[in-house]
């Protein structure tokens, strides 16, 4: 289904939607950083997904900062949300790996509890 609401109306269907999630729900979904929020390394890569995305028909078009993301999801009802950054991911499931993978810090991790 495609909606053409207006920004105003899908902020208050998002809300009544959170809400109607059982108690205790927990949405988890990763967003994609501002380029001046991506460590320098990995910009590059960035740009060009970007760039990929676009000539695809499917830009990329929505960037947040991890405190957005967590502003957002209180207003949409969430009572508890949790950033989990690409350091966090690293220290709980990458310490000690000799092989220097890591995840990336295009993207981001959050968690919502209702």
């Amino acid at each position: 289904m495609f909606e053409v609401d207006q920004p105003g109306p899908q902020a208050w269907k998002r809300q009544r939607q959170a809400a109607t999630l059982a108690a205790g729900s927990t949405l988890a979904m990763t967003f994609m950083l501002p380029l001046e929020l991506v460590e320098p390394a990995e910009r590059p890569l960035r740009q060009t997904s970007e760039r990929f995305a676009k000539a695809a028909g499917t830009p990329f078009r929505t960037f947040c900062a991890p405190q957005e993301m967590v502003t957002m999801s209180r207003e949409a009802g969430f009572r508890k949300a949790e950033h989990v950054s690409a350091v966090d991911l690293t220290e709980r499931y990458f310490a000690g790996r000799t092989d220097g993978l890591r995840p990336s810090s295009i993207e981001e991790l959050l968690v919502a509890t209702t």
